[in-house]
């Protein structure tokens, strides 16, 4: 007896061996799943939550070396003439630099208020510096490369100077 069948015109054939493209592509398959879960299982670490503290260590790492160059600004303040002379250049470049966007005395326009008492990506020294030197997403641009060190310093202090 013949192995072909005629179903309302479409034939068929039993196959004895699926088509060698799909033998191969299963075994690719099959074997990068394997070195998937092996890399995954045991590439150290055995929990989210020893993920999450080792993140954490690192944050905190980051977050003492911030206060170190916080409190390493903190003690240049001493000199008040020095801040003053910041103050006073940052706010020259500030005219020339941010008023479009964050408006006189930073009241702010098309850029955030810079009077509130928070910001949105943190107040604090190191963050404001920062922002003016690399910009941020949304619409700040980054002024490191048309302003030098001293420059982004000096607009530091008059933004941290506005209330």
């Amino acid at each position: 007896m013949s192995e072909q069948h005629d179903y309302d015109g479409i034939t068929y054939r039993k196959e004895k061996q699926s088509p060698g493209v799909f033998r191969i592509l299963l075994t690719v398959l099959v074997v990068w799943g394997v070195g998937y879960m092996g890399y995954y299982l045991f590439s150290g670490w055995s929990s989210q939550a020893e993920a999450d503290a080792a993140r954490k260590v690192i944050a905190d790492k980051k977050q003492v070396s911030h206060k170190a160059v916080e409190a390493s600004a903190g003690s240049y303040q001493g000199s008040g003439h020095k801040v003053e002379t910041y103050i006073a250049a940052g706010k020259q470049l500030y005219g020339k630099l941010c008023v479009s966007c964050h408006g006189e005395g930073g009241k702010g326009g098309i850029g955030p208020n810079l009077t509130s008492s928070k910001y949105k990506y943190g107040k604090a020294r190191l963050e404001v510096t920062k922002s003016i030197a690399e910009g941020r997403p949304g619409g700040m641009p980054a002024f490191n490369s048309q302003s030098d060190h001293e420059q982004v310093e000096s607009l530091v202090e008059y933004v941290l100077s506005l209330k």
